[in-house]
């Protein structure tokens, strides 16, 4: 195993608390599908040291968003549905309450994994944000199939590089061209970078926050992995696939691995 860290934000798909799920207006179906479902199955990732899980759905609390009232928590769903019956939306002081139950026990763990890491002497540390998302997805408002697998570090697309000094990236980007051209020659796959997502909260947070507010000696990476669900379920029946899932886990894992000894402290 490697200084790898794994997080899966959006992997819990219910909304265990009864009473919370009382005030929402979505079905379980649709609760279900406003997440990244069976990504907290990591079993063939045996490259991370770490591995975090959500224990709260994103439309409860989203732990890749920024911890403020406003972009911490939904009002809609994907598809534009109003998540929240009428006039049963989370209050303020019930938005803090929140945070301090799910987003900060999460992230915290996050940075203990890192002050650990850096105390053993790792000088490089790995963060991986796995999410994954459904074919045929409303974000374009296009209804375009999505691609297969999607690798992002806030960069440009296609390439992952920088379009100016200001530009903030995530890791560089010739090594998730590398990412990508293993995984593409190993799965028979297309592979697209900044496509569709760019990244999101979490793998700023890591990568630049963390690096200026933490004291440690390590150089902290980050990247982003989306893939499509329906590589893996049964799009009509629901049925995860474990093989599948196996299959692209571990040609990820063999793929992290090799950058991650080619990243340059």
């Amino acid at each position: 195993m490697y200084p790898i860290i794994i997080s899966t934000p959006h992997s819990c798909s219910e909304i265990a608390d009864r009473s919370l799920r009382r005030r929402f207006a979505l079905k379980k179906s649709q609760i279900w599908k406003c997440s990244d479902p069976y990504t907290s199955h990591l079993k063939h990732f045996t490259c991370a040291l770490y591995k975090h899980r959500s224990v709260s759905h994103r439309l409860v609390c989203d732990l890749n968003r920024a911890p403020e009232y406003d972009k911490a928590f939904r009002a809609r769903d994907f598809f534009g549905r109003q998540a929240f019956k009428e006039g049963q939306g989370f209050t303020d002081d019930e938005k803090e309450e929140l945070l301090r139950k799910y987003w900060y026990p999460y992230h915290n763990k996050i940075i203990e994994s890192v002050k650990v890491l850096d105390k053993a002497g790792y000088k490089k540390i790995l963060f991986v944000d796995y999410h994954n998302t459904s074919g045929d997805h409303p974000i374009t408002h296009k209804k375009v199939y999505m691609p297969s697998l999607i690798l992002s570090n806030l960069g440009t697309r296609n390439t992952g590089r920088r379009n100016s000094r200001r530009q903030l990236t995530s890791i560089p980007g010739k090594y998730l061209t590398a990412l990508k051209e293993d995984v593409e020659k190993d799965l028979g796959i297309t592979v697209e970078i900044n496509n569709v997502y760019w990244g999101g909260y979490n793998v700023f947070w890591f990568s630049h926050v963390l690096r200026q507010d933490l004291d440690i000696k390590a150089k902290l990476y980050a990247l982003q992995i989306e893939y499509n669900l329906d590589f893996v379920v049964n799009p009509i029946s629901g049925r995860i696939d474990r093989k599948a899932l196996g299959i692209l886990q571990r040609s990820l894992d063999r793929a992290l691995v090799k950058v991650y000894k080619e990243l340059h402290t």
